[in-house]
Protein backbone atom coordinates (compact mmCIF):
# COMPACT_ATOMS: atom_id res chain seq x y z
CA UNK A 1 0.00 0.00 0.00
CA UNK A 2 1.52 3.16 -1.29
CA UNK A 3 2.50 6.17 1.74
CA UNK A 4 -0.39 8.32 0.65
CA UNK A 5 -3.14 5.81 1.13
CA UNK A 6 -1.73 4.84 4.35
CA UNK A 7 -1.53 7.89 6.05
CA UNK A 8 -5.51 8.80 4.79
CA UNK A 9 -6.11 5.48 6.50
CA UNK A 10 -4.67 6.45 9.82
CA UNK A 11 -5.76 9.77 9.39
CA UNK A 12 -9.25 8.51 8.90
CA UNK A 13 -8.85 6.25 11.99
CA UNK A 14 -7.83 8.93 14.69
CA UNK A 15 -10.83 11.04 12.87
CA UNK A 16 -13.18 8.01 13.85
CA UNK A 17 -11.75 6.53 17.05
CA UNK A 18 -9.20 9.19 18.03
CA UNK A 19 -10.68 11.86 19.48
CA UNK A 20 -14.47 10.36 20.73
CA UNK A 21 -14.71 8.77 24.45
CA UNK A 22 -12.61 7.84 26.99
CA UNK A 23 -11.91 4.52 27.02
CA UNK A 24 -8.96 4.60 29.65
CA UNK A 25 -8.39 6.38 32.83
CA UNK A 26 -8.41 9.87 33.29
CA UNK A 27 -5.44 11.46 34.39
CA UNK A 28 -5.21 14.55 36.82
CA UNK A 29 -2.82 16.52 38.74
CA UNK A 30 -2.91 19.09 41.75
CA UNK A 31 -0.50 22.46 41.55
CA UNK A 32 1.47 20.61 38.81
CA UNK A 33 2.71 17.81 41.30
CA UNK A 34 2.75 13.66 40.32
CA UNK A 35 0.12 12.55 37.93
CA UNK A 36 -2.63 10.66 39.44
CA UNK A 37 -5.44 8.36 37.73
CA UNK A 38 -9.21 9.30 38.92
CA UNK A 39 -10.32 5.21 39.50
CA UNK A 40 -7.41 5.13 42.02
CA UNK A 41 -7.19 8.61 43.61
CA UNK A 42 -10.46 10.31 43.93
CA UNK A 43 -10.11 14.53 43.97
CA UNK A 44 -11.40 15.45 47.62
CA UNK A 45 -11.36 19.00 47.94
CA UNK A 46 -13.53 22.10 49.21
CA UNK A 47 -14.73 24.45 46.47
CA UNK A 48 -16.62 28.02 46.71
CA UNK A 49 -17.33 31.00 44.94
CA UNK A 50 -20.12 33.68 44.55
CA UNK A 51 -23.07 32.59 43.37
CA UNK A 52 -26.52 34.13 42.53
CA UNK A 53 -30.04 32.17 43.57
CA UNK A 54 -32.83 33.35 42.26
CA UNK A 55 -36.49 32.33 42.61
CA UNK A 56 -39.15 33.93 41.10
CA UNK A 57 -39.21 38.02 39.96
CA UNK A 58 -38.39 39.32 43.20
CA UNK A 59 -35.85 37.21 45.01
CA UNK A 60 -32.35 37.30 44.02
CA UNK A 61 -29.16 37.01 46.74
CA UNK A 62 -25.38 36.61 46.06
CA UNK A 63 -23.26 34.60 48.48
CA UNK A 64 -20.62 32.10 48.84
CA UNK A 65 -20.96 29.00 48.19
CA UNK A 66 -18.63 26.62 50.16
CA UNK A 67 -19.07 22.26 49.10
CA UNK A 68 -16.58 19.62 50.08
CA UNK A 69 -16.65 17.45 47.16
CA UNK A 70 -15.04 14.23 45.26
CA UNK A 71 -14.57 12.97 42.19
CA UNK A 72 -14.53 9.47 41.55
CA UNK A 73 -14.12 6.79 38.48
CA UNK A 74 -14.35 3.79 37.77
CA UNK A 75 -13.20 2.58 34.12
CA UNK A 76 -15.71 -0.06 33.39
CA UNK A 77 -18.47 2.08 35.22
CA UNK A 78 -19.39 5.68 35.67
CA UNK A 79 -17.36 9.05 36.82
CA UNK A 80 -19.35 10.45 40.21
CA UNK A 81 -19.15 13.48 41.79
CA UNK A 82 -20.77 14.04 45.07
CA UNK A 83 -20.89 17.04 47.21
CA UNK A 84 -21.10 15.78 50.65
CA UNK A 85 -21.90 19.32 52.82
CA UNK A 86 -22.43 22.51 51.60
CA UNK A 87 -22.77 25.98 53.38
CA UNK A 88 -23.66 29.63 52.02
CA UNK A 89 -22.20 32.48 53.48
CA UNK A 90 -22.12 36.26 52.43
CA UNK A 91 -22.94 39.94 53.29
CA UNK A 92 -26.55 40.07 52.61
CA UNK A 93 -28.66 39.15 55.42
CA UNK A 94 -30.43 36.78 53.03
CA UNK A 95 -27.33 34.72 52.65
CA UNK A 96 -28.03 33.46 56.40
CA UNK A 97 -31.65 32.53 55.41
CA UNK A 98 -30.82 30.09 53.45
CA UNK A 99 -30.19 26.23 54.16
CA UNK A 100 -29.40 23.57 52.26
CA UNK A 101 -29.63 19.90 52.61
CA UNK A 102 -30.30 16.33 51.08
CA UNK A 103 -26.60 15.70 51.56
CA UNK A 104 -24.86 13.86 49.97
CA UNK A 105 -25.65 15.37 46.25
CA UNK A 106 -24.78 13.15 43.67
CA UNK A 107 -24.37 12.93 40.04
CA UNK A 108 -22.68 10.08 37.65
CA UNK A 109 -21.66 9.46 33.93
CA UNK A 110 -20.98 6.74 32.16
CA UNK A 111 -17.19 6.40 32.22
CA UNK A 112 -17.48 5.49 28.13
CA UNK A 113 -19.10 9.04 27.44
CA UNK A 114 -16.47 11.27 28.92
CA UNK A 115 -15.27 13.16 25.53
CA UNK A 116 -11.71 12.69 24.70
CA UNK A 117 -9.61 14.98 24.64
CA UNK A 118 -11.19 16.28 27.83
CA UNK A 119 -13.98 18.72 27.81
CA UNK A 120 -16.74 20.12 29.76
CA UNK A 121 -18.48 17.40 31.44
CA UNK A 122 -21.91 17.54 32.95
CA UNK A 123 -23.28 15.80 35.93
CA UNK A 124 -27.17 15.90 37.03
CA UNK A 125 -27.15 15.78 41.11
CA UNK A 126 -29.17 14.23 42.76
CA UNK A 127 -31.27 15.55 46.34
CA UNK A 128 -30.17 18.88 46.28
CA UNK A 129 -32.42 20.76 48.61
CA UNK A 130 -32.89 24.73 49.26
CA UNK A 131 -34.90 26.46 51.38
CA UNK A 132 -34.74 30.16 52.37
CA UNK A 133 -37.76 31.54 54.05
CA UNK A 134 -37.91 34.60 52.52
CA UNK A 135 -37.91 33.29 49.02
CA UNK A 136 -39.04 29.78 49.03
CA UNK A 137 -37.17 26.28 48.46
CA UNK A 138 -36.60 23.91 45.78
CA UNK A 139 -35.41 20.06 46.01
CA UNK A 140 -34.62 17.88 43.12
CA UNK A 141 -31.60 17.83 40.65
CA UNK A 142 -29.51 20.81 39.17
CA UNK A 143 -26.90 20.33 36.20
CA UNK A 144 -23.22 20.91 37.32
CA UNK A 145 -20.19 21.62 34.68
CA UNK A 146 -17.05 20.30 35.43
CA UNK A 147 -14.60 22.13 33.28
CA UNK A 148 -11.20 20.91 33.42
CA UNK A 149 -10.06 24.28 32.11
CA UNK A 150 -7.97 27.39 33.96
CA UNK A 151 -7.37 24.84 36.96
CA UNK A 152 -10.94 22.81 37.51
CA UNK A 153 -13.77 24.60 37.90
CA UNK A 154 -17.32 23.61 39.01
CA UNK A 155 -20.30 25.92 36.76
CA UNK A 156 -24.05 26.27 37.70
CA UNK A 157 -26.27 27.64 35.46
CA UNK A 158 -29.59 26.39 35.93
CA UNK A 159 -32.92 25.37 37.68
CA UNK A 160 -32.96 23.44 40.49
CA UNK A 161 -36.05 20.62 39.62
CA UNK A 162 -38.76 19.37 39.64
CA UNK A 163 -40.09 20.97 43.21
CA UNK A 164 -40.05 25.04 43.10
CA UNK A 165 -38.35 27.69 41.28
CA UNK A 166 -35.21 28.33 41.73
CA UNK A 167 -31.95 29.04 39.40
CA UNK A 168 -28.41 28.90 40.74
CA UNK A 169 -25.59 30.78 38.78
CA UNK A 170 -21.97 30.68 39.99
CA UNK A 171 -18.48 28.99 39.54
CA UNK A 172 -16.52 27.43 42.27
CA UNK A 173 -12.68 26.39 42.74
CA UNK A 174 -10.63 25.14 45.25
CA UNK A 175 -10.74 27.20 48.52
CA UNK A 176 -7.02 25.44 49.01
CA UNK A 177 -5.73 27.21 46.38
CA UNK A 178 -5.59 24.22 44.54
CA UNK A 179 -5.14 24.36 40.67
CA UNK A 180 -6.49 21.16 38.63
CA UNK A 181 -5.12 19.87 35.28
CA UNK A 182 -7.16 17.06 34.12
CA UNK A 183 -6.63 14.34 30.93
CA UNK A 184 -7.01 11.14 29.49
Amino acid sequence: MNVIAKGFIGATMVAAFGLSHASGPIYYTVNGGSTEQLHITSITDTFEGTTRLSSGFFCQVDCTLTVDGEMADDLTGDTTLTVTNASVSGSSSLCGLLSLSGFPWEGSVPHSSIPSPLTPVTFTMDNVAVSASLCGSCSGQIDVTFDPDNGGSFEFDGPITPNGNCNVRGSLTSANGNYYDAWH
